[in-house]
């Protein structure tokens, strides 16, 4: 036994060393297959250059489910039930103030695009002929 079980791998480039010995150039094993393109097709993925794998043993049929909301339960067919009487985001408040709609905890639009002055009409009736300010008859 000449303790030589310990002893360092190094790796510079293409070439890997051990400490005390010799180095091997492994620049022929780099035959760029590294980037490789997926493909799903069906219930099949594959690799270019590679095998397939067949997934329809994966498909179990649980991504249809249906939501129910019974009071505060929000539940998921098949699983289970979650309690959102904590959550309460429905009771906000809107505010106008100038041409700003705003509501509570949230955001602001300004209106002042859609005052074009076109609200202010009047309505007129001639014979059976009914009209409109700055508009047809």
């Amino acid at each position: 036994l000449d303790n030589t079980d310990n002893q360092d791998l190094t790796l510079s480039d293409d070439e890997l060393s051990i400490s005390g010995g010799n180095s091997v150039d492994l620049s022929s094993y780099l035959d760029n297959t590294d980037h490789q393109t997926l493909d799903l097709t069906s219930n099949s993925l594959s690799i270019t250059g590679g095998n397939n794998v067949d997934l329809s043993s994966y498909l179990d049929n649980t991504d249809s489910q249906t939501l129910t909301l019974s009071g505060t339960d929000l539940a998921i067919s098949g699983g289970n039930s979650l309690d959102i009487s904590s959550i309460n985001t429905d009771s906000q408040d809107l505010s106008l103030s100038g041409n700003d709609l705003t509501i509570s905890g949230g955001n602001s639009i300004d209106l002042s695009s859609f005052k074009d002055n076109t609200d202010n009409q009047h309505l007129n009736l001639t014979g059976n002929s009914l009209g409109i300010d700055n508009g047809n008859t």
